[in-house]
């Protein structure tokens, strides 16, 4: 299934999010379909395919520092046809 993912995070956690961010790799069930960094900082949004136990796995080492919002989409139009199997 599909999530998107919105993370943010407080100003002076941002070298903490950094320097974590280049050694940290998602979890092997979690297929990242898309990410985007806000460029006004503090926020990253990813779309993902994976799973309940994905979504624990991908955010459980970021729960000190980030805030989560994670939604079920459904992708469409020209979207829809870059996911088909």
């Amino acid at each position: 299934m599909y999530f998107m993912m919105v993370c943010t995070w407080e100003p002076k956690d941002e070298r903490e999010v950094r320097t974590r961010s280049v050694s940290w790799s998602w979890p092997g069930d979690v297929q990242v379909f898309s990410e985007w960094y806000d460029v006004q900082g503090r926020r990253t949004i990813y779309v993902v395919d994976t799973d309940a136990k994905g979504l624990i796995a991908a955010r459980a080492p970021w729960l000190d520092i980030m805030k989560f919002e994670i939604f079920p989409v459904y992708p469409i139009g020209r979207t829809k046809e870059k996911v088909r199997p």
